[in-house]
């Protein structure tokens, strides 16, 4: 027997690799001898792992391939035989970027095609599956589809093994997040205290707003450093959506306290902008007290109105004349810029009649009768007004004033008493007639005494 006759008969198993010849070749398919009775067949598909248009381009007769049997059935005139050659092309590549493709490191694929479950991804010819759970963060809005075509890093997580071929499964998602991460930690960090940005109001709590600063990060403006006034509900001042300037008071931690406050100008500092002392203002009462009252000039600046500036007339009762809510028009008569306090007086916008005044004990005055009271009279003398006592009215007992005087009578007074501090002034017109008489008295005695009468005869004979 020859050789060919000793040569033993291989039968094919489906999964064994094997060297073949080929023996022909056409554009769509090609003959491999692999030392059976009949030739293996390879198509156009599964002879490349990338498409070409002619398997000529790529085989000719007599060259040594490697095959993997996928099909072989026996019949009873004829045997069939396929082949490929894509799992060996595979291991191949995947040998070749062996050092590239382990678990952990992360590759650049290129998407193939979207699949039930996940994308299908290549590697220079390897094959990988991005399962849809791992393929973006949720933030990302792009559908699996759109992903087809383009070029995505993923992180290798598992290698199995199938026989003789890897499955390699891989997560883009993680990556994803720790590249989020790294961008949120490298922003955050480039903040800092008192510098100022321009955000957009994401949230309002009770408590106060948070405010997005950037790509990634929030902070908190807190209720009390929305604004210098007295803030109740955040709603009133801010919302959603919004474009705010706000500055960097604190960073502690993972937290960013900002302020919006901080960039404004107080309502002290906004006041001594606008006045000066000498200004005319209106002002509300917020308060009484037992020595004056708080008034309320400007939203949340108060200032005191001392019961001393309220009126030059001592007497007048600042607490039954005045109510809180009262809006009262008032002077500036004092600022203290570094205490942040002002004073206020309403004395100061009126005249004051007794100013000008000057009037001494003794001197006679003419005055009007403006009003009778029951224990005497309110006389005018030259607009201001004096007290005529009842008992200063007349020698004789006076009951009745009206008796004596009637409203609007012009009389003579003598001045007893001035105090235009006080506003008190004092009248008698008594004490005229007594002075009268006593002139009168003193002229008889003059007249009259002679040297042998004594004082006291004198007296005697007068009365």
């Amino acid at each position: 027997m020859g050789i060919e006759g000793e040569r033993k008969l291989y039968i094919p198993k489906v999964g064994d690799i094997v060297t073949g010849t080929v023996i022909n070749v056409t554009d769509s398919e090609m003959l491999v001898d692999v030392g059976y009775t009949c030739e293996g067949v390879i198509y156009r598909q599964h002879a490349a792992a990338e498409k070409v248009d002619s398997l000529k381009d790529l085989f000719k007769i007599d060259d040594q391939v490697k095959v993997k049997v996928t099909q072989f059935k026996r019949g009873d005139e004829s045997d069939s035989l396929l082949l490929s050659r894509l799992d060996i092309l595979k291991k191949e590549k995947l040998d070749e970027f062996r050092n590239e493709l382990e678990v952990d490191k992360d590759v650049t694929f290129k998407v193939k095609k979207a699949v039930k479950g996940g994308l299908l991804l290549d590697f220079h010819g390897v094959e990988a599956f991005l399962p849809e759970s791992l393929i973006g963060l949720k933030s990302e809005t792009l559908d699996k589809s759109e992903l087809v075509g383009q070029e995505v890093k993923a992180r290798i997580i598992e290698i199995d093994q199938k026989g003789r071929f890897e499955r390699i499964i891989v997560n883009r998602k993680q990556i994803q997040f720790e590249e989020l991460k790294a961008a949120e930690k490298a922003e955050f960090e480039s903040f800092h205290i008192d510098d100022v940005y321009k955000g957009t109001v994401k949230k309002i709590t009770e408590f106060g707003a948070f405010v997005s600063i950037g790509e990634r990060t929030e902070g908190l403006v807190h209720i009390s450093e929305v604004s210098h006034f007295r803030v109740k509900k955040v709603e009133d001042y801010l919302e959603a959506g919004q474009e705010v300037e706000v500055k960097v008071i604190r960073i502690k931690g993972k937290r960013i306290s900002l302020s919006i406050k901080a960039l404004l100008e107080t309502p002290w500092n906004q006041f001594i902008a606008k006045y000066k002392v000498s200004d005319k203002v209106t002002g509300t009462v917020i308060r009484k007290m037992q020595y004056g009252m708080l008034v309320e000039v400007e939203k949340e600046v108060v200032g005191l109105l001392n019961r001393f500036d309220y009126s030059w007339n001592p007497d007048q009762n600042l607490a039954g004349d005045v109510e809180v809510g009262q809006v009262l028009e008032l002077q500036i008569i004092s600022i203290n810029k570094d205490k942040k306090q002002f004073a206020l007086s309403k004395k100061h916008l009126e005249y004051n009649p007794w100013a000008d005044k000057k009037f001494k004990r003794g001197e006679l005055v003419s005055a009007q009768v403006k009003r009778i009271e029951e224990k005497g009279a309110i006389l005018d003398v030259e607009g201001i007004e004096a007290f005529l006592p009842i008992g200063e009215i007349s020698q004789e007992h006076v009951s009745r004033i009206e008796d004596v005087l009637k409203l609007e009578q012009v009389v003579t007074a003598e001045v007893t008493d001035f105090n235009p501090r006080r506003w008190n002034m004092s009248l008698s017109m008594k004490s005229i007639s007594d002075r009268k008489n006593r002139a009168e008295y003193e002229n008889q005695l003059s007249e009259n005494v002679s040297s042998d009468q004594s004082l006291a005869d004198l007296f005697k004979d007068y009365k």
